[in-house]
């Protein structure tokens, strides 16, 4: 006698469903691991061009403009520092690159409208723009004023803005590219860094609405959220509340392999994406897993930022405490000593004086 046939409920299909659904966000994180050499084609669509860094001094954009230098690319650093400026340029030049740098202060629209038309004039049409500058701040909400947010939108998200606004007629000459650095604080907020996620978060906005937009121009706008990077700017934040438990916190999340990428896998995987004309790259394993869980377990990420935050980071203070205070001004006593002084001065960050004498004292 044939059994009649019966619709399974359970079983096979939810498995595979469900393994299907955990292979590709493995994929996913993986994604971007593999370090990419130089592609030949894409070496030849960047050689030539000519590249705006902003916060090309050191840092992330000091190892973009070593990136696209590698690939052929002319360079404009553009920092508020001259000084770091110079050495910067100083240090491409000597290894083959065309590199020159200009002093602006992003922030002042008029100051980047003339940037802009000196560029164009003496140098040529731009045809990459990468804007990296940033700044970063380190506080409990309570202490945070309303300046804290205003001077993070205007350097994430005005200076970008001004820049994009006043370089579009060139980029549109040039059907160019522009390279936007957000954050993953700019997908996923992050406890004591809020000033600085919401510019970032603006940032992100912009950039991915503008490659729609700009798609007729054959304009492409590529939008990256890196997780922490080990850059060597670990001291370079500024902080309010507990200054020195603030300033250790946010130097030990940015200077191991287990928190932070290396500098210069990001670097590479960003001039990549930009050949390629990407829309998105999220740097780091970490970032990519903060990110997912941020969109599949929104709940459970909030918890989790929750505990974090109640468990891991150091409280408000007094009032007296809530002035803003630079982490290389801080004396972090024995904790300066593991901090990797080689690689700040690599990334041609500058050094804190308790770093420097710890040093001294291990030669």
């Amino acid at each position: 006698m044939t059994r009649p046939l019966r619709r399974r409920t359970g079983g096979t299909w939810p498995t595979v469903l469900g393994l299907a659904v955990a292979g590709g966000a493995a994929a996913w994180l993986m994604h971007g691991r593999t370090r990419s050499g130089p592609h030949e084609s894409s070496d030849r669509d960047l050689h030539g061009r000519l590249a705006l860094v902003t916060g090309g001094a050191r840092g992330l954009g000091l190892a973009i403009a070593r990136q696209l230098a590698a690939r052929g690319a002319r360079l404009v650093l553009v920092s508020r520092s001259g000084e770091e400026l110079d050495r910067a340029v100083l240090e491409l030049t000597r290894h083959g690159a065309d590199a020159v740098a200009r002093v602006c202060d992003i922030r002042d629209e008029r100051a980047v409208q003339a940037l802009i038309a000196d560029v164009v004039d003496a140098v040529g049409p731009i045809e990459i723009l990468v804007n990296v500058a940033g700044v970063i701040e380190s506080t409990p909400f309570v202490h945070a004023t309303n300046e804290d947010f205003e001077n993070s939108l205007a350097t994430h998200f005005w200076g970008p803005l001004f820049l994009i606004k006043a370089a579009l007629p060139s980029l549109t000459q040039t059907q160019g590219r522009i390279v936007n650095i957000s954050s993953i604080g700019g997908r996923v907020a992050v406890p004591h860094l809020l000033p600085y996620c919401v510019g970032k978060f603006a940032l992100s906005a912009l950039s991915d609405g503008l490659r729609a937009e700009l798609a007729r121009s054959r304009v492409s706008v590529l939008t990256v959220t890196p997780g922490l990077m080990r850059t060597g700017s670990y001291r370079n934040v500024t902080v309010r509340g507990q200054h020195r438990y603030e300033a250790a916190w946010f130097a030990l999340g940015s200077i191991t392999p287990l928190t932070a990428v290396k500098v210069e896998t990001a670097a590479e995987q960003i001039v990549a994406a930009t050949a390629a004309r990407r829309a998105r790259l999220t740097v780091g394993s970490q970032a990519r897993l903060a990110e997912l869980g941020n969109v599949v377990a929104p709940e459970l990420a909030a918890w989790l930022a929750e505990m974090a935050a109640e468990a891991l980071l150091p409280g408000p203070a007094s009032s007296a405490d809530s002035i803003a205070r630079a982490s290389r001004e801080l004396d972090l006593g024995w904790f300066a000593r593991i901090l990797p002084t080689g690689l700040a001065e690599h990334m041609n960050q500058p050094i804190a004086a308790d770093e420097r004498r710890a040093h001294a004292a291990r030669a």
